[in-house]
């Protein structure tokens, strides 16, 4: 759906260099809102309709660490709008390893009650058969991005995409 290249910051780490669970989380909620930017929601249109985002559960699975200073990207694979917004994120090493994977749950709330409440109609609307802005994707060896439009549909599964996208990028020479 959407990727973003980020360096492990200082901010970011525990004691011993390694990127703590928040930062992943704060990773993956900054995404969130640049995916809903793109696609037309931004922070001062959730304002506007007093609505703000309230983070919810969430499952955090690692499968390496990330270092003081490693460059890395984060993708958002799964995004499914409706009364709470359903995610999953994963974090890639330069090396195009899957270094975390973050399942996520989101919820929407009146800024005025402070209380959780289906998603906003004129929200909503915007993801029923819109076509998605970009997909990014990075190739870290050669420096390529490749960008393809898709059509959401409530619930995206890009596991397909992500095959084909792996099998492009490692036979493509620049």
């Amino acid at each position: 759906m959407i990727c973003k290249n980020y360096v492990v910051s200082g901010e970011d780490v525990n004691d011993h260099m390694v990127m703590e669970d928040s930062a992943y989380i704060s990773y993956t909620l900054r995404l969130l809102y640049h995916f809903l930017f793109y696609n037309g929601v931004s922070k001062e249109k959730l304002n506007g309709l007093h609505v703000e985002l309230q983070e919810g559960n969430q499952v955090l699975v690692f499968h390496k660490n990330l270092m003081f200073t490693e460059p890395f990207f984060i993708e958002l694979k799964h995004c499914h709008i409706n009364d709470k917004i359903n995610i999953k994120s994963c974090f890639f090493n330069s090396k195009n390893e899957c270094c975390a994977e973050i399942t996520k749950e989101v919820e929407w709330v009146d800024s005025i009650l402070k209380e959780i409440i289906p998603a906003p109609k004129q929200i909503l609307k915007r993801f029923d058969h819109r076509r998605i802005r970009t997909f990014d994707r990075p190739d870290w060896k050669s420096g390529l991005s490749i960008q393809i439009s898709y059509f959401f549909n409530s619930f995206i599964n890009f596991s397909t995409l992500t095959l084909l996208f792996h099998f492009l990028t490692s036979n493509s020479r620049l």
